[in-house]
């Protein structure tokens, strides 16, 4: 399980990866997974981390480890418009990726990575359709599927189970 101890959910405690850096899997997030919390095997996934763009400015991370980790967004070229325009209305297609990068921000030093995926509607309806990949610092697969923790903080969000840049990284 990667968020071992995290019971109150996103915030204030930070959850450990599990094995950080010490993944088997290769550089970009590919499936099936076997160590989902909810034991479902995740899509046939691959996320070139290289292949998104930038959004915004890195800000403080208010969600994720709550202020220890500057944080920053990057998505696809099918999210863009959606993301840099997200209203309470806002929908993402199928195939949008969302990518939150961390970094430590005592040290500057790499830190986890979070990718959504958008997925056909019926994939996961409890969690928005959305496939949740949790990946290393170096980009290797942690976890990755039908993540409930993820998906408990995110059906909080904004629109269509996605926070948004705040105010200081606009």
């Amino acid at each position: 399980m990667v968020f071992a101890g995290f019971v109150a959910g996103c915030g204030l405690r930070e959850p450990a990866l599990v094995n950080p850096g010490m993944s088997t899997a290769n550089r970009f997030a590919a499936g099936p997974s076997t160590s989902s919390q909810d034991g479902g095997a995740f899509a046939d996934t691959r996320v070139d981390l290289q292949s998104v763009q930038t959004v915004g400015k890195a800000f403080v991370s208010r969600g994720h480890f709550d202020g220890r980790w500057t944080a920053q967004i990057a998505v696809n070229e099918a999210a863009l418009a959606t993301y840099t325009n997200l209203g309470a209305s806002s929908r993402f297609g199928v195939g949008s990726i969302l990518v939150k990068k961390h970094a430590s921000t005592a040290s500057a030093t790499p830190g986890p990575i979070f990718v959504m995926t958008k997925r056909d509607p019926s994939f996961y309806p409890e969690g928005g359709d959305w496939e949740y990949l949790v990946l290393d610092a170096g980009g290797h697969l942690e976890d990755g599927g039908k993540l409930a923790l993820c998906a408990r903080c995110h059906a909080e969000a904004n629109a269509d189970w996605v926070f948004g840049l705040p105010a200081e990284a606009r």
